[in-house]
């Protein structure tokens, strides 16, 4: 996924550029600059609004009213909230919400990401189920409000987690830097939150009309390569051995929201697709190693990894291609096992099984002649007892 998503994509494509996703980075949060801003968006009619920030912390003071003045305010809002998790040694994320006092009856949605190991995101799960309730994503939640379908054509597909289509690379000028952005491909509009307040004039209700607003932490400024809330991801161009995370939180939202509305699911291969995939990788190296084993050189094991070699290559490159054309994910780690465990099955199936095999074949047959002998009369016996009468 990382080689087909980093290298075999075309990343300066116009046509990746999503004007229905605007990014405004909050920078240090301030919340008098979040509710100046939320109360502009407001009044320019955006059509949607998430809010990927906590505010765990209320001490009700000017400040805190303001913001929350703002958001009570704002019905297409959707705030973002982490339940606990923990999937790895390192992965322990405990559950942070923003405080009460500014949530009250303000729709929410979990930005949990799924990883296995705390810093690498290729996918993210659309419901939570807790208790008696279900929640879903923060992006989902966010895109239920430009598209009300996409609730039921995700529980319709009924995967627990869904791979992340990334398409679209992090913004920024302190991102056009390899690993992270080299060709400096823009495909979401970024405001920064003091040039939206100071300038604000600048947008009528027309630019945010029909448009889905990201307030999140991108940056400490447009020129801070700042590596808080950011992960690596499979656009990241430096796929082995990586040193930088490429994407920020809120971008791999917009990432998950442009997949979402446009429906671009990656689907995983049906298992019983698998299984006969498995079967017929067995069957045909079974019968090439026969080919091979045959002639009597030395080179004849060479010969049979070489072979493997060539195999895993092509395995390789079908999976990218599929899943750069086609989003479908082939199980590419199970079937190089398959390639790689396939000499060494068929050399115990030929040098031990196999006899044992025969040896049972030979002894039912050796009982079944026996039992068909027994079964048969003795030859010329009526004639010897008519010669005694």
């Amino acid at each position: 996924m990382d080689i087909a998503f980093s290298q075999f994509r075309n990343h300066d494509d116009p046509r990746l550029f999503d004007e229905r996703v605007i990014v405004i980075n909050s920078g240090l949060t301030d919340r008098q600059k979040v509710a100046q801003a939320l109360e502009l968006l407001n009044e320019k009619s955006a059509s949607a609004v998430g809010l990927d920030l906590l505010f765990d912390t209320c001490k009700y003071t000017k400040k805190d009213t303001v913001l929350r003045l703002a958001i009570q305010k704002m019905p297409q809002l959707v705030m973002g909230y982490s339940f606990s998790e923990s999937r790895g040694k390192h992965a322990i994320t405990t559950g942070i919400a923003s405080h009460e006092f500014f949530t009250k009856n303000v729709r929410k949605g979990h930005v949990n990401l799924a990883t296995n190991d705390g810093f690498s995101v290729r996918a993210f799960q659309s419901f939570y189920q807790k208790e008696d309730s279900t929640g879903a994503a923060f992006s989902v939640n966010l895109a239920q409000l430009m598209d009300p379908k996409i609730i039921g054509d995700l529980k319709d597909r009924k995967h627990k987690l869904e791979w992340i289509n990334f398409k679209r690379v992090q913004p920024g000028q302190s991102s056009m830097i390899f690993p992270i952005n080299s060709k400096s491909s823009i495909q979401y509009t970024v405001l920064n939150i003091d040039e939206f307040i100071r300038d604000s004039a600048l947008y009528d209700k027309n630019f945010f009309k029909d448009k889905l607003v990201l307030i999140g932490f991108s940056g400490e400024n447009d020129l801070a390569l700042s590596m808080q809330d950011r992960y690596f991801t499979p656009l990241n161009e430096k796929y082995t051995g990586r040193s930088k995370p490429d994407m920020h939180g809120v971008i791999i939202h917009a990432n998950i929201i442009s997949m979402l509305l446009d429906r671009d699911f990656i689907n995983d291969l049906p298992a019983w697709v698998m299984y006969v995939l498995i079967y017929l990788i067995f069957l045909w190296n079974y019968y090439l190693f026969v080919k091979i084993l045959k002639r009597n050189s030395l080179r004849r094991v060479f010969a049979v990894r070489l072979f493997q070699i060539f195999e895993f290559l092509i395995l390789l490159i079908v999976s990218i291609l599929i899943l750069v054309k086609n989003n479908i994910k082939l199980e590419f780690f199970t079937l190089a096992t398959v390639v790689i465990i396939s000499f060494e099955l068929f050399e115990l199936y030929d040098h031990r099984f196999r006899i044992w095999i025969d040896d049972f074949m030979l002894i039912r047959k050796n009982k079944k002649s026996e039992r068909q002998l027994a079964a048969t009369p003795a030859p010329f016996s009526d004639k010897i007892e008519h010669e005694e009468e």
